[in-house]
């Protein structure tokens, strides 16, 4: 009697995981976090947080691969709207690997386009045992440390992800947690999900493959853009 009702439970339980790991709709919203040992002037602080706090973010996911992407909105000025999309890191439509644990954008350099392939945004985690809830999901805490290349200073990214959701998913190309990630902290902007739709009726939009590149790390990301930006100065 007990082995088949462990048995029961553990058919449930993957028919469960199944259920919940085929595809799925996230609509996600950034708040600017002010960081006070970063100095900038208040004026710039505020028409940028004013941009980043009125921006929305839809992840669409299914069992081989997620897309993350900015939604459009109306700027209050177009030229802050730009430097709130790079460092809210929405200026990319991010995809993301389960496989290889890997998060991906094209990216044009002068004529030619690349898919750059970051290895450290679904890798690295430390878990945590902290829980809280957001929209009625259990979430846990995970942390990584992370150097900013331009300034060198250290800053501590933190997730909270859901196992009730079981998908290796998230944000701005984070992700490689066991669940979707639902609240994310990185330098200046968290990542907060506003809408959840798992296996929404008539399914997801249609995810579109990365447009051919040759295949290169950020680091050659950035030795190419060094040496585009001498071309382009010449």
């Amino acid at each position: 009697m007990k082995t088949t009702k462990s048995l029961i439970f553990i058919l449930f339980f993957f028919a469960l995981q199944t259920f919940y790991s085929q595809e799925g709709e996230i609509v996600y919203k950034s708040i600017f976090f002010d960081m006070p040992h970063v100095k900038k002037d208040k004026d710039f602080k505020m028409k940028v947080s004013r941009e980043i706090n009125d921006m929305e973010y839809l992840l669409r996911y299914n069992k081989e691969t997620s897309f993350f992407e900015g939604l459009p909105h109306v700027p209050h000025d177009k030229f802050m709207a730009k430097i709130a999309t790079g460092v809210a890191h929405s200026n990319f439509k991010w995809y993301q690997n389960p496989k290889t644990n890997e998060a991906l954008h094209n990216k044009k350099i002068l004529d030619s386009l690349y898919i750059v392939s970051y290895d450290d945004r679904m890798k690295g985690w430390e878990l945590h045992n902290e829980t809280k809830k957001i929209d009625g999901y259990t979430c846990y805490k995970a942390t990584m440390d992370y150097v900013q290349y331009y300034t060198e200073i250290k800053f501590t990214i933190e997730a909270w992800y859901t196992p009730e959701i079981p998908v290796p998913y998230g944000p701005a190309g984070y992700g490689g947690l066991p669940g979707l990630i639902l609240q994310l902290q990185r330098s200046h902007v968290i990542f907060v999900a506003k809408e959840i739709r798992l296996n929404p009726k008539g399914g997801i939009k249609p995810i579109k493959d990365l447009k051919p590149g040759r295949l290169i790390s950020e680091d050659e990301k950035r030795t190419l853009q060094i040496r585009a930006r001498k071309v382009t100065e010449d």
